[in-house]
């Protein structure tokens, strides 16, 4: 390899190292949002009637990559991303690559907010082993939803409110 680092002049040099770093890392520059793209969106209804945009996370990868990797500039404080089950069970989430603090709330088939864990702590890699991410509580429930802590809308939620889901208007 030595030998073949002399044979290349300094200024190509130079040059492949860039290109290579820019080929690598070109890619962060795209949109940290772009798996959301593929998710369908609903509006949930505050009882005070405010509506929140919210992205749901139907599939189990869906579920599985949630807010991973999104840029808090990426999703705004007035959004949400709700985790849907088919049935009541115990639900516990885990914070693997996320960029902000979020308020977990739990809520039951009605959407009746029963438990909320606020200010559940961002961890902004990929964890070495699962035991090092900050967790929520555990909670038996049914619908999940996820909305930044430092929102606004966010503290408006309070267990024993009841929210409503209504289908976006947009496609």
């Amino acid at each position: 390899i030595k030998i073949m680092i002399n044979l290349i002049p300094q200024r190509a040099s130079k040059l492949i190292i860039f290109l290579a770093y820019f080929i690598l890392f070109s890619g962060c520059n795209a949109s940290t949002a772009e798996h959301l793209n593929s998710y369908s969106k609903v509006t949930i209804v505050l009882p005070d009637g405010t509506h929140v945009p919210t992205y749901i996370a139907e599939t189990r990868d869906q579920q599985t990559k949630g807010l991973s990797a999104i840029m808090p500039k990426d999703f705004k404080a007035s959004e949400a991303m709700l985790f849907p089950e088919k049935e009541m069970m115990m639900r516990q989430f885990w914070m693997p690559n996320t960029h902000f603090d979020l308020d977990v709330i739990f809520m039951n088939a009605d959407y009746y907010v029963l438990d909320i864990h606020r200010k559940v702590k961002h961890f902004p890699r990929e964890p070495k082993f699962k035991g090092e991410v900050p967790l929520s509580k555990t909670v038996f429930s049914q619908h999940v939803l996820e909305i930044k802590a430092s929102s606004e809308l966010s503290k408006l939620i309070q267990p024993g409110m009841q929210l409503k889901m209504m289908k976006s208007q947009n496609p």
